[in-house]
């Protein structure tokens, strides 16, 4: 058994050397539940984020620009008048189908069926469901006696709010893509996929690639919902999902209305590399075309904060 001085110092340096081993243990499993409880915190603000729940819910019921929580009249007009234009014009879209007037190709039979193979007209069907949901909502909330809106000093802790309706979630999610969309389609279809040789520009031409968009900005506008940023996701994977459907609709000898084996010249899925290219070029415009419309829709709840300040107080609750 070791006795002295030197006994003592070994035994001084054993415990010093047992101390910092502890210590490190301890910083170790410190940093690993921190970053967890880092990674866990992140992970759960990108659930919140992306999310359809939003507070107060009869927020999908009301303009921007009205007094009051009930829908307004007006805007329950206009909701009407939306929804039968658009499902005027996209009927008129279906029904009107004929060759171009410079085509000189050989003769065809149109298939009426390949108009749902067309990403324009995907966007188009998208705004007709999102004016058929926002009138259903604008119903719901009108035939509700009354509205359970807490007061602004008071917050609800998540657990005891009730979740946004799924009419409410449903109408959300249809006018967030149709949105998107409807600028991704007026861009592309001008810039990189109109042919005067195979398009003609009539009124229902210029109403589906150009009035889509112009609708969807007035949309913008009137509503009263918000505009989530990290909603860009369910845009982009509206148009990676098209862009599957073209290179399996290709891969089964689909062809489009005239009997090219590619819907658009763009997406030739016989030169994949390019037709890649063109899907990834759309997903990345559409992040960007639902950045432009998150801007508006800040605009105009600026624009209302000064015009109407006591309004856009009551529709600045919050949104998780």
């Amino acid at each position: 058994m070791c006795r002295g001085p030197a006994c003592s110092d070994i035994d001084r340096a054993v415990g010093t050397a047992q101390w910092f081993d502890r210590s490190a243990h301890a910083r170790s499993s410190m940093k690993k539940t921190c970053k967890s409880a880092m990674l866990n915190r992140i992970w759960q603000a990108s659930r919140r984020a992306v999310n359809l729940e939003h507070s107060p819910p009869h927020v999908f019921a009301c303009s921007q620009w009205q007094n009051g929580t009930k829908p307004a009249t007006f805007y329950f007009i206009y909701r009407w008048i939306v929804f039968l234009t658009v499902l005027c014009v996209g009927i008129s879209s279906f029904a009107c189908q004929r060759l171009p007037r410079l085509y000189d190709g050989p003769r065809v039979e149109l298939n009426y069926l390949k108009w749902f193979i067309y990403f324009t007209n995907w966007g188009y069907l998208l705004i007709i469901l999102q004016a058929g949901l926002a009138i259903a909502v604008v119903h719901r909330y009108r035939a509700q006696k009354t509205f359970n809106i807490p007061c602004e000093d008071e917050e609800i802790p998540m657990s005891r709010r009730q979740r946004t309706p799924l009419l409410c979630r449903a109408y959300w999610l249809a006018h967030t893509v149709a949105t998107d969309l409807a600028f991704v389609i007026t861009l592309i279809y001008w810039t990189l996929v109109h042919d005067p040789r195979i398009h003609d520009i009539n009124t229902l031409n210029l109403l589906v690639h150009g009035g889509n968009s112009i609708l969807m900005l007035v949309e913008l506008m009137i509503t009263a919902h918000p505009v989530r940023a990290a909603h860009a996701v369910f845009g982009a994977g509206a148009g990676l999902t098209y862009g599957v459907f073209s290179a399996f609709y290709w891969s089964v000898g689909g062809t489009d209305r005239i009997g090219l084996p590619a819907i658009y010249p763009a997406l030739d899925w016989n030169k994949p590399g390019s037709a890649l290219g063109f899907v990834a070029l759309c997903a990345v415009v559409m992040m960007f075309a639902h950045g432009a419309a998150t801007c508006v829709s800040c605009l105009r709840v600026k624009i209302a904060a000064r015009i109407m300040p006591a309004r856009a107080d009551r529709l600045a609750l919050p949104t998780h």
